[in-house]
């Protein structure tokens, strides 16, 4: 009976794991399955399974090679993982050592790119109701792109020639593979949260599906929908179509041609400006006319409604008024002058002075005229009156009848 091998458990799972990399059929080979169960570790490993209908076998794939990966993995997909089997000899589990893995037919992307396209087109991402339009003037330019490759130098290219004073604004990203997607989503965040930003270009060259899966990816398109800076997507060829390109505003071909799309040529912006300056001038010039015009209006209104030449009427009409007033008053005080004198003239000749000067007296009795001697009596005292005085005189007698003229009284002084 042949000795019992003795080993510790280390010394077992070694051995075993040995044989699993001198067995040549174990070496390369290429596993069909279905993903289950992804789970990235900190350091940038991903694991997952790979079953059938029957079985399933755990499967690492090591950072180096994640990055390599042209579509990121997802739970269900149905894919063909190539590598090596290998035993981890910690736990002593046997696993597959990934070093490449695809999509198992682009069928299984392409069910999953429609039902993410249906439902986003249902939110509304894709409605040319909410892009928008590219600014006319642009002096920065945002660019989300891997700073290696043919892309940038495209975009830097085309900008520089158009416009040598274009300023591009470089926000460098992996545009494949794990981690990708959430790269360039910070990215577009961050550029569109920039002032000085005018327009956004997201690109990348071309590919497979599988290599432009990244903007096809949910996070970069809601992205590229949530950002208020116009953006311009370039991604792959001019038959490729990402999700990406219907979330942006404006989707070219090519990143050349997303260039040429946002920057325009100076020269073309030195005959416009050229152009808008002489339409500045003749609008100015018009409208200078056109104040002018209306400052002689209204100058000439006021002028004839000014407070001034008012007055100045007011005060002539009232000096008129006042010499007329005056006129009339003194051919007024005239009249009145010339029938006073008049009534003058005629109380003159009424007057007892104008009689009494002609040598008549009257004899007052009492302070009151005598005109009767039958008024009279002998003895009685009276007055007097002539025009230059008057004399106190006695009644020596009375006779009566006698004619006008005839002293009928005798007086005594």
């Amino acid at each position: 009976m042949a000795s019992k091998l003795s080993l510790t458990v280390s010394q077992l799972n070694e051995y075993v794991r040995r044989m699993f990399q001198l067995d040549p059929l174990l070496r390369v080979i290429e596993l069909r399955g279905e993903i289950s169960n992804i789970k990235y570790h900190q350091t940038g490993t991903l694991f997952f399974s790979m079953k059938d209908e029957q079985a399933s076998i755990s499967c690492v794939m090591y950072a180096q090679d994640v990055e390599s990966l042209q579509a990121i993995p997802f739970d269900g997909m149905r894919a063909v993982a190539a590598g090596s089997v290998g035993l981890y000899p910690r736990s002593g589990q046997y696993q597959m050592l990934v070093k490449t893995l695809h999509a198992q037919g682009v069928g299984v992307l392409y069910e999953r790119l429609l039902a993410l396209k249906q439902k986003l087109e249902r939110e509304g991402l894709f409605d040319s109701a909410r892009k928008h339009p590219l600014p006319g003037f642009v002096h920065t330019v945002g660019v989300v792109t891997s700073p290696t490759g043919a892309v940038i130098h495209d975009i830097l290219n085309v900008s520089l020639r158009r416009d040598p004073c274009a300023r591009i604004l470089l926000c460098p990203v992996r545009v494949q593979g794990v981690g990708a997607p959430e790269e360039i989503a910070r990215a577009l965040a961050l550029l569109d949260g920039m002032d000085d930003v005018n327009v956004i270009i997201v690109a990348r060259g071309g590919g497979s599906m599988e290599d432009l899966w990244t903007f096809n990816e949910e996070s970069v398109v809601r992205a590229v929908a949530a950002c208020k800076t116009p953006i311009v997507s370039a991604v792959g060829h001019e038959t490729d179509v990402t999700l990406c390109d219907l979330a942006a505003d404006l989707r070219a071909p090519t990143p050349s041609a997303a260039a040429e799309c946002v920057m325009p040529l100076r020269s073309d912006w030195f005959e416009h400006l050229a152009l808008l300056k002489e339409e500045l001038k003749a609008g100015a010039y018009s409208a200078i006319q056109a104040r002018r015009a209306a400052l002689g209006l209204a100058q000439a209104r006021f002028q004839a409604n000014q407070p001034a030449k008012r007055l100045e009427a007011m005060r002539e009409r009232l000096a008129k008024t006042r010499a007329q007033m005056q006129a009339n008053m003194c051919r007024s005080l005239n009249v009145q002058r010339q029938r006073l004198a008049q009534k003058r003239r005629e109380l003159s000749l009424l007057s007892p002075d104008r009689v009494l000067s002609r040598g008549y007296a009257v004899v007052l009795r009492g302070g009151k005229a005598v005109t009767s001697v039958s008024a009279l009596n002998a003895g009685e005292d009276v007055i007097l009156r002539l025009a230059d005085g008057s004399a106190e005189a006695r009644i020596a007698s009375v006779t009566a009848g006698e004619r006008k003229g005839s002293h009928g009284a005798k007086e005594e002084k």
